[in-house]
This record gives C-alpha cells, sequence and structure tokens, in this order.
C-alpha cells in the first residue's frame, strides 16, 4: 500500500538522470513532503498522450487515482493497484499491456497499526530518489482528456514488512527500461536497501506540506517500540 509520497528533488534533475522530457513549464510539479491521492504527480511514460504509439520518454503530469477511458467518474477510484493481479483485472488489463510509467519519489508513507494508533512511518531507498511503478489511462468523459494512474504494490520485503505487508513496486536504472518496455516486473529489493522510521502524525492531513514531515521522530520510536 502507499498512501502517500515525499518528492522534493528537482524535476529537471531526475529527468536528466532518467534521460526522459522534463515536464512543460506549463506544467510544473511543486516539491511537495506530502503528495495525497488526486493530487497532480509527475509520470515518466514512453506511450503518448492518446495511449498508443511509441514517443520519447517523457514526464507528464497525471492524477492520481484511476480511471480507465470506459468508466464513469467515481468517489472510489483506486490509488493502488496489486501488481500480482494486475493482467487479471479488467480495469487494469488494458493499462498493464499498453501504459506503462514510472514516478520518481523521494520516500513514501505506511502507517503501523499500535496501541496508540495508526502511526506514520517513512520508507526510502538508501541510495537516493527511486522510482514507482504505475498504470496510467486517458479518461474522456467531459470532453477535457484526463491522465490519471495508480501506483503497484508488491508483497513487501525484509525492510518493509514490520510496518505493513504491502510495499511499492519499486525501480531502479537497471529495471527501469524493461518495465516501461515490456512490463517486466523487478524482484522486491533486497533487504537491507530501504530505511525506515517513525514521523509525525501531521503527515495524516494534506494541508500540512513542509520538511519536517520526513524528520524522525527517536521518541515515538523509544516509548512505542523498545529501541
Amino acid at each position: 500500500m502507499c498512501g502517500r509520497f515525499a518528492l522534493s528533488t528537482p524535476m529537471d534533475q531526475i529527468a536528466l538522470a532518467m534521460e526522459a522530457e522534463p515536464l512543460s513549464d506549463l506544467t510544473s510539479f511543486e516539491p511537495s513532503w506530502n503528495v495525497a491521492p488526486q493530487s497532480l504527480i509527475p509520470v515518466a511514460t514512453e506511450v503518448g498522450q492518446d495511449g498508443t504509439g511509441e514517443v520519447n520518454r517523457q514526464f507528464r503530469l497525471m492524477r492520481w487515482g484511476f480511471r480507465p477511458s470506459w468508466a464513469k467518474a467515481s468517489n472510489r477510484e483506486p490509488i493502488n493497484a496489486r501488481s500480482e493481479t494486475m493482467h487479471d483485472k479488467p480495469m487494469f488489463h488494458s493499462a498493464a499491456e499498453h501504459r506503462r510509467g514510472v514516478v520518481p519519489v523521494d520516500g513514501w508513507y505506511e502507517w503501523m497499526t499500535t496501541p496508540q494508533g495508526k502511526t506514520p512511518w517513512y520508507h526510502h531507498v538508501k541510495n537516493g530518489p527511486s522510482m514507482m511503478a504505475v498504470l496510467w489511462d486517458t479518461w474522456n468523459g467531459n470532453g477535457q482528456p484526463l491522465e490519471s494512474c495508480v501506483i503497484l504494490t508488491q508483497a513487501a520485503n525484509e525492510d518493509c514488512v514490520e510496518v505493513h505487508h504491502r510495499m511499492p513496486v519499486i525501480l531502479d536504472d537497471g529495471t527501469l527500461d524493461a518495465w516501461l518496455r515490456d512490463g517486466t516486473l523487478p524482484s522486491p529489493p533486497v533487504a537491507g536497501s530501504i530505511n525506515r522510521y517513525p514521523v509525525s502524525r501531521s503527515v495524516n492531513h494534506a494541508n500540512q506540506d513542509h520538511p519536517g514531515l520526513i524528520r524522525p521522530i527517536p521518541r515515538l520510536f523509544d516509548q512505542e517500540y523498545g529501541a
């Protein structure tokens, strides 16, 4: 599961590293430490805006909350999809075959259920920004095209499983091309590659957005988990 994430690394820097066309000046993405569902997020893909035809790798803003081209607008549009069943689900099958992408992130949040309530934990790949696999589609129901996406999840690796049993599908430079071009999913990250720690419950509020959200809370960790 992935319900919030952080992305403050400059998009031009990320686009250069990924050899992708950057976002247009008219569709820029502001740094955020609390990206929530329904936000417009930067997605890199090699499929054109009409959902067909190959293009040079490029970033476009897409809404986080998946709406297939054939669907009616709904208040329950998914933000996550299980990678293991994406080809079997009618909602995701076509996108899994033809419209794949990635969203860059500095890290993401998961919530652990504790006697004190749900505690958010920040997770990040230790060697810098990473990429999460997404599926996307274009909806034309109101005359204005809407590109929307869903983040794929997989079974959590050893670094993450104590907080939540699912985690995003994480790609790196070595697995990016195979995912975008062939739909080949990587194995979960090896143990020891992801760092995690508890953070303030302020991240629960979408109107809170500042670097302090990803700061660890040692006291909370010490009191609740005996470290």
